[in-house]
């Protein structure tokens, strides 16, 4: 079995048959509740009027976990410490108390603590106004973010440049692509004699007329922040005193029953320890809106069966839950026995969906998938004969050991991660790379071994010669930079060689340095 580790690493190839989308009858009655559970189970709050939002989850019968936050009565142990409402808690004295969350017979709590706010945070430019133009959209890809900005206005994409922001916005003038200076006219988008007339405000508020539409009210909370930073005099402020080391979704997974709702929760875990509610200062977006839309809020609705992530872009940082969608459940759901680890994966993510696997396989169904899989050719008319007659018990165990044990393995395999390692050409140094690969999947390496030698590879060592071109001279940096990153990391940077990158946090600066 030591080959397989390098095989199953780049290909969850088998769960000996077992797979499918058949799903058996649910039950007519309504679901009943088993548990609930407030999210997060501690709450931290910095002063009078710090806030925190919160979800109540239940446990159905049907298996289902469900968003019942607005449905159900929550109230607290000591009303002087902090007020709730609906998915919300917001403080208001120092103290400790407990959020009780009551349904069906059913209790949850959540501890909350409130501290003295002591000394007032300095401003930031990136946490305040940068959360601003990340959450309503301003800076994102398809707007002020992209490589060539709108109407002459760039931004860059979740505030990864914030002193170019700033720069945009307080001195004005108008971006061009090719250059690092601006071009005329150079006007300021804040008027500091008349903040209610910049365009900084009057833009997203239709004021004046605005590609993108109506951002945000002149009523918001938003405008109010822009436009007592403009009164202020428009100041820069500090950077973070505390960075964002990253940032974390609840929950990360979910499923929902048809007309579904999830609340979705975002937090900055900060490098002082602290954890700060961001939740209101991202921007949500469903990746396929035709299995679930999400409200600027985070308020997540189904739309139809299927599965989908939401994307969540804070100041810096991006994040992701993963949705799906469901139409009926199968309660209950049935034990089912498993071959190897590969089917915890899949009969857990079967189970999640509420879809039964398919019968197993019949001997000849099975011979046939797994011979192509590991060798890429069927097996011959004796052997096929040979297999099904047989009345063992594991023969397909001892199959899949007997295939990874054949030649033919090797070189299938051989052939097929010479194309994600990109093994090409004619020339000795091509041959010398191929024969280094056929050698670790025949030996059984791990995935992980062989992509260290890969990428460390120094002097003529087989894989080192992947480094040279076709005229034995080291390839452009640029390209072998690119080429690492799509094969170990499975993303394309390509453009970032030359801009930012218009829909990920991968700026120019990381490229190079990662060449350098």
């Amino acid at each position: 079995m030591k080959r397989t580790a390098f095989l199953l690493a780049a290909v969850p190839l088998l769960a000996l048959g077992q797979s499918g989308s058949s799903s058996a009858p649910s039950s007519s009655r309504p679901p009943r509740l088993i548990a609930l559970e407030v999210a997060p189970h501690e709450v931290m709050l910095r002063g009078s009027g710090a806030s925190q939002r919160f979800a109540v989850l239940g446990e159905y019968s049907d298996g289902l976990v469900r968003d019942v936050t607005s449905e159900i009565r929550c109230s607290l142990s000591d009303a002087r410490v902090a007020t709730v409402e609906v998915g919300r808690i917001v403080g208001r004295a120092a103290g400790r108390s407990i959020l009780k969350a009551e349904a069906g017979g059913k209790t949850a709590t959540a501890v909350i603590a409130v501290e003295p706010s002591g000394a007032e945070e300095p401003f930031s430019f990136p946490r305040e106004i940068g959360a601003i133009l990340t959450s309503k959209g301003c800076n994102d890809s398809a707007c002020h973010g992209g490589v060539k900005g709108k109407g002459g206005f760039k931004l860059s994409l979740n505030v990864l440049h914030p002193r170019n922001d700033y720069r945009w916005i307080v001195q004005g003038g108008r971006f061009q692509v090719l250059s690092a200076e601006a071009a005329a006219p150079i006007v300021p988008r804040i008027d500091r004699k008349e903040p209610e007339k910049s365009l900084i405000l009057r833009k997203p508020t239709l004021g004046l007329p605005h590609g993108g539409g109506e951002r945000f009210a002149v009523s918001s909370s938003d405008y109010r922040t822009l436009l007592d930073w403009i009164r202020r005099g428009a100041p820069y402020g500090q950077e973070d005193a505390v960075a964002v080391e990253r940032v974390d979704v609840f929950p990360r997974e979910a499923v929902l029953a048809p007309k579904g709702r999830q609340r979705l929760l975002v937090t900055a875990y900060l490098a002082d320890g602290r954890r700060r509610d961001i939740t209101d200062e991202v921007a949500y977006q469903a990746m396929n809106p035709e299995v679930v839309r999400v409200s600027p809020e985070g308020l997540v609705e189904a739309v139809a069966a299927g599965e989908t992530a939401v994307l969540i872009r804070a100041v810096g940082h991006n994040a992701s839950a993963r949705i799906g969608v469901v139409t009926r459940t199968i309660s209950p759901y049935p034990d089912l026995p498993k071959g190897n680890f590969i089917d915890d994966h899949v009969f857990a993510k079967l189970r999640k969906f509420h879809i039964l696997p398919s019968a197993v396989t019949t001997d000849e169904e099975f011979l046939r998938r797994v011979c192509l899989d590991l060798t890429g050719t069927l097996p011959p008319p004796e052997r096929v004969r040979e297999f099904v007659s047989s009345r063992e018990r594991d023969k397909r165990d001892r199959l899949i050991e007997i295939l990874l044990s054949s030649p033919e393995y090797v070189d299938y395999w051989t052939f097929r991660f010479a194309d994600l390692f990109r093994v090409r050409g004619r020339t000795t140094a091509r041959n010398l790379y191929w024969q280094w690969l056929h050698d670790g999947i025949r030996d059984g390496k791990g995935y992980d071994q062989v992509a260290r030698e890969r990428i460390s590879a120094q002097g003529l060592a087989s894989p080192a010669t992947h480094f040279l071109a076709s005229d034995g001279k080291p390839p452009a940096v640029e390209r072998l930079v690119a080429e690492e990153l799509r094969v170990f990391l499975g993303r394309r940077v390509d453009c970032a060689q030359c801009h930012d990158h218009p829909f990920d946090a991968w700026s120019q600066d990381q490229f190079w340095g990662i060449a350098a």
